[in-house]
């Protein structure tokens, strides 16, 4: 009976993913203790066994899809160090491993949507390294667990899937909470703050501004906070901006995100309240950078987007070829964040992010 057994079989049963069937049988990490526990039991009344052999042979070359949005447009502020991170990994040519890199258009990810789909049903597809906001269906993730393919984050994971071997991003709500104290120790309490607080709908946008929330409010601050919820470059959206930055009453501002630092700053500047109101943007880019230096911005609070990116595609390469990746039992790395500052800003030039990131 046992030969006519399948792993699928004991993932059906158990209720579980192919690969969490593996990773449980095999002993490494990526399933909790409880969850190994349930598998073995189902496997042992089916009288199912891993074949180690087999299984060494498959990941002798693993096949890893990288899809993250692309390095062009307004999506390169914050995703062009992401692909160096990435990058950097795979110039290292770690063995066992072969890399297929995807680029996609945030504001329509159908093309790459398709190009996974495919590769999956093709059996190309080991591992896939990506981001939460490509907006797959569950039937899309369902048939990727049943496939086998090992899922790595970076920056956030969907709501709608949890089987992921990692998820490396940053602690968003301590940046929002950093980003709230920062703000109001420049400030009088009568004084209003514009915040750009980015897409509702995504969680490492929604987290900097729920620990942005919970400061004022554990704190009792009484300044008036203004929120906007524009999440892409457009005249609409930084006519908009230019009103907020404008009122009488605004003292401070800050976004949660770079592309709206990017808007924010050009806002500042066209209205002339660059330097008098005082002002925090997210993540190091050439152009941030140089509001940075104009003193647009009093400070940046940078989110490591390299390490994101090295770190997700290093984790997943371990996890994949047997090796016992770093990082939390549920599968999330945190990557620490920094406030930058025209004072620390040498710190943070391109030439040096490889050496202060990984």
């Amino acid at each position: 009976m046992s030969s006519r057994i399948t792993i699928r079989d004991v993932a059906e049963k158990a209720g579980v993913s192919v690969s969490s069937v593996h990773f449980a049988l095999s002993g490494k990490k990526g399933v909790s203790e409880e969850t190994r526990e349930k598998i073995r039991r189902v496997a042992d009344e089916l009288g199912y066994h891993l074949n180690t052999s087999a299984s060494l042979l498959k990941r002798r070359i693993q096949n890893i899809t990288v899809c993250v949005p692309s390095e062009d447009d307004n999506t390169r502020f914050y995703f062009r160090p992401v692909w160096k991170g990435i990058r950097s990994f795979e110039e290292k040519n770690p063995e066992g491993a072969s890399f297929h890199n995807i680029m996609f258009n945030p504001e329509d990810p159908s093309e790459a949507r398709w190009e996974i789909r495919q590769r999956v049903a093709d059996g190309r597809v080991d591992g896939l390294l990506t981001v939460g906001t490509i907006d797959f269906t569950g039937d899309d993730w369902a048939e990727i667990a049943r496939k086998g393919v090992s899922v790595g984050f970076v920056t956030v994971a969907p709501q709608n899937f949890r089987d992921f071997r990692c998820c490396v991003e940053s602690n968003y709500r301590v940046i929002g909470r950093t980003m709230a104290e920062m703000i109001v120790s420049h400030i009088e309490p009568y004084g209003s703050i514009f915040l750009s607080a980015g897409n509702p709908g995504w969680f490492s946008h929604a987290g900097i501004v729920k620990g942005f929330d919970e400061y004022m409010f554990e704190n009792r601050i009484p300044n008036m906070v203004y929120k906007d919820c524009s999440y892409t470059i457009d005249e609409q959206n930084y006519e908009h901006f230019k009103r907020a930055v404008s009122r009488p009453d605004v003292a401070a501002c800050a976004s949660v995100f770079s592309q709206g630092t990017i808007m924010l700053g050009k806002a500042l500047e066209e209205t002339r309240k660059a330097g008098r109101i005082y002002a925090v943007g997210s993540d190091i880019s050439p152009e941030s950078v140089d509001m940075l230096r104009r003193k647009t911005y009093d400070a940046i609070l940078e989110k490591n987007p390299y390490a994101q990116g090295y770190v997700g595609l290093q984790t997943l390469y371990e996890d994949l070829v047997g090796q016992q990746p770093t990082g939390a039992k549920d599968g999330r790395i945190l990557i620490g964040s920094e406030i930058v500052l025209r004072s620390n800003l040498p710190l943070f030039e391109e030439d040096r992010t490889r050496v202060l990131l990984v």
